[in-house]
């Protein structure tokens, strides 16, 4: 008897996007395996897709070893790719040659999210109150920093050099205020303390949560990190700022706008395959995601230029109950309400890439 197959999926929540569409592949090319998708972590992302949800399993599920004993398990590592480690393909083309052992990816879907209504639903309500409190008709969702990102004596520092200085952000916050609702998508001790103009969204180490946001925004604006990969699975369109990575390794040179620190070019570093040269590469890198004045005026009239964005078709009407309620409280309650409606929304940790 052939053995199904189990697809081990490591690493952050960006990649396990990445290899969604490689999935959908084996899944038509091999419609006898009967195989699983074990994710050490953020299976919550395949929530609601209409053939791989059945077939997700969280690593720290009770009793997941009973469900793969007998199945030939495949661990994946698109970064050992030759082709990836050269800048000829994307993670997602990564995957495609190793979970269906070819370099043709012609036929490779996009990748692609699934929130269902009653998420959508929640989430509209929240951002229609927003907006009738703000006034504001448009809806930017702005994710500043990686999943590196620390904060020392005070200061937001990444060592990959993939994320924004706290000023630059701020500035491009305060810059794009008049023009849209801008929500920011971030841990709360890295938001730059003047930054009283982004909202700031409870609970937001649920990725769901953060699925249903893109799927409501009119544009996002951010770095490389696990909301561009949503942003692209949701069909929204928006601007990536890179820094140390590479558009062709990482995002989707055909679908984004990028806008990059044209006074240096990146260093490749190959991770996972080096250690100690690691930290070296990253030092070449630094600064690479600083900005000055002209450069975030610059990204800014990109955003408030691109054709894409149109006046969001969501509804207006507003909560009720809701219409005196600070920002804030109905945030709050709204997730609240759905935290005890949905016990089984997922609750990861962050560390997003």
């Amino acid at each position: 008897m052939i053995k199904s197959t189990t697809f081990l999926l490591s690493g952050g929540a960006g990649r396990i996007i990445c290899a969604i569409p490689a999935l959908e592949k084996y899944q038509r090319l091999n419609p006898d395996d009967n195989f699983k998708i074990l994710i050490s972590g953020w299976e919550s992302l395949l929530w609601s897709h209409p053939t791989l949800q059945k077939r997700t399993f969280s690593i720290t599920q009770k009793g997941h070893f009973d469900l793969i004993k007998d199945t030939n398990i495949v661990s994946p590592e698109p970064y050992y790719v030759h082709g990836y480690y050269n800048q000829t393909l994307s993670m997602a083309e990564a995957f495609d040659e190793i979970i269906n052992n070819t370099t043709d990816h012609s036929d490779l879907p996009n990748p692609k999210l699934y929130v269902n209504e009653y998420e959508k639903l929640k989430i509209r309500e929240t951002i229609n109150a927003y907006k009738m409190q703000t006034g504001k008709k448009k809806v930017l969702v702005f994710q500043p920093y990686g999943s590196a990102t620390e904060l020392i004596n005070g200061t937001v520092i990444d060592y990959t050099n993939r994320s924004l200085r706290q000023e630059d952000y701020y500035n491009i916050v305060r810059q794009l205020s008049n023009d849209f609702l801008i929500i920011y998508f971030g841990e709360q001790r890295f938001k730059y303390p003047q930054d009283c103009t982004s909202i700031s969204i409870d609970h937001s180490h649920d990725l769901r949560i953060w699925m249903a946001l893109i799927s409501e925004c009119d544009y996002f604006l951010g770095v490389d990190s696990v909301g561009q990969h949503m942003t692209r699975a949701l069909n929204k369109k928006g601007l990536v700022i890179m820094g140390s990575t590479f558009e062709k390794n990482i995002s989707y040179p055909d679908y984004f706008k990028f806008y990059r620190n044209k006074n240096k070019s990146p260093t490749y570093v190959p991770i996972r395959l080096v250690d100690f040269d690691g930290m070296f590469l990253n030092r070449e890198n630094d600064s690479i995601m600083n900005f000055d004045d002209t450069q975030i005026s610059e990204i800014v009239k990109i955003v408030k230029n691109d054709n894409s964005i149109t006046n969001s078709k969501i509804g207006t009407v507003i909560p009720k109950g809701t219409e005196s309620m600070g920002m804030k409280e109905t945030i709050v309650s709204r997730m609240d309400e759905e935290k005890t409606m949905n016990k089984n929304l997922n609750t990861n940790t962050i560390s997003y890439d």
